[in-house]
């Protein structure tokens, strides 16, 4: 067997980012972007208001105050959308809207608030500053400036950039496809109630949500029996999509076909257990250009790989650059027992307590206990060197945070408020 670290490295040098594609911007909500994107223009394109209010000149309004204001004569208003029809002079100003041009000769703008309209003109009761309430020509950007590159997840608030710089269409990776295989007679699907010996093919469900959240196609096949000839035949069939999460079949059991099978369709394997637990049985590689993630049948094995293995291949293949779950160090709440010669990862839920972060286990630890995976907020390592962790022990714990996201740039205690959402 294999460590952990070395699986995972094995993993992403075998992955490779996917194809370019060519999108609307109206579909491009969460992609990431495949090329740089630079203005093509000056935006604002021109000197504009920041307040509905007047254009002046701010000499002419020296020392204008509420006990002292002045009295400036009105050229025209200018609306937004529209330009100045003339230049402003010693002694006018200009009524202006949020967002107009500047008429030539004005340099400040005092917002309405700070004026009366009187019978002989509009009264100006404060002295503005020169470019005050001013928006200058290509605040926003200039010309020829890049507004974002490659590797960026768009945003709401990207797809605006992107609009106001002319571009609807834009390059993105595009999304990796997953068919998701689950083997074993005793599955059956969301809709049965099961009974006997039956149990829910959650794991298929669990692994679908981790596909979407990291940005790929999740395709959930029928349901495969423990019959070989079964087995070979979706295998086939799934390899025509980018990667493959087979549940089940690939630990030492009677029934466990799906390993054997694997390599009768001419799969290359890359490696087949990893010193951990959960996940110990997991197997990985490749049929084809398909990678092959061929995960053990216990459902928070099955989530557990997914998160260290598949999540961060499937992110690679979509264009991401930060591709691992976020981390933070904290010390142990309680004592810990280990599993000597693996690395476990433990469910825990992590509590702020002034600089540091301490962590408890979030139920039982079974690899068949999926209620304290979905409680949890992170996994602590356990290192395979230790046979436990004292009670103020530090160790690392990854944090169970949505793809994409910077832990340093959101912070714990929001994205422990979203996870309990």
């Amino acid at each position: 067997m294999i460590s952990a670290d070395e699986a995972l490295r094995i993993v992403l040098d075998s992955i490779k980012p996917l194809a370019h594609e060519r999108i609307s911007i109206r579909d491009a909500l969460g992609r990431v972007l495949a090329e740089e994107i630079y203005s093509n223009r000056d935006i604002p394109g021109f000197d504009n208001s920041a307040m509905d209010g007047y254009a002046v000149r701010a000499t002419d309004l020296a020392g204008a105050s509420e006990n002292h204001p002045r009295r400036l004569q009105i050229t025209e208003t200018i609306a937004a959308g529209a330009m100045p029809t003339r230049a402003l002079s010693a002694g006018y100003a200009a009524r202006i809207m949020t967002g107009a041009p500047i008429p030539e000769g004005a340099d400040a703008i005092v917002p309405v608030e700070n004026t009366r309209t009187t019978a002989e003109g509009v009264e100006f009761r404060a002295a503005p500053a020169v470019a005050e309430f001013v928006r200058p020509r290509g605040e926003d950007l200039r010309h020829g400036q890049l507004v974002m590159g490659p590797g960026r997840r768009l945003s709401p608030a990207d797809i605006g950039m992107l609009a106001s710089v002319n571009r609807s269409v834009v390059e993105v990776w595009r999304r990796p496809r997953v068919a998701l295989v689950a083997t074993g007679d005793e599955l059956v699907d969301i809709d049965q109630v099961p009974t006997g010996a039956q149990v829910i093919n959650s794991s298929a469900y669990a692994l679908a949500a981790g596909v979407i959240e990291a940005g790929g196609e999740a395709a959930i096949l029928p349901i495969v029996p423990d019959d070989p000839d079964l087995i070979r035949e979706r295998l086939l069939e799934a390899s025509a999509y980018d990667a493959i999460f087979t549940t089940g079949g690939v630990s030492v059991g009677d029934f466990d076909h799906v390993k054997g099978i694997m390599d009768e369709v001419g799969m290359k394997t890359l490696f087949h257990g990893v010193a951990q637990r959960p996940g110990r049985p997991f197997k990985y590689g490749s049929l084809g250009r398909c990678a092959v993630f061929g995960l053990p049948g216990n459902p928070v094995s099955t989530v557990v790989c997914f998160y260290l293995y598949a999540r961060p291949a499937l992110l690679k293949m979509g264009g991401h650059h930060q591709l691992s779950l976020p981390r933070v160090t904290a010390r142990c709440a309680v004592d810990m027992r280990l599993a000597p010669g693996l690395t476990l990862f433990s469910r825990v839920n992590l509590q702020r307590r002034g600089a540091e972060y301490f962590a408890t286990p979030a139920g039982a630890q079974g690899s068949n206990i999926l209620s304290s995976l979905s409680r949890a907020e992170g996994l602590l390592i356990g290192p395979a060197s230790k046979a436990r962790l004292s009670a103020g022990d530090q160790a690392d714990v990854l944090l169970l945070a949505p793809a994409g996201w910077d832990i340093d740039e959101v912070g714990f205690e929001e994205l422990r408020r979203l996870h309990s959402a």
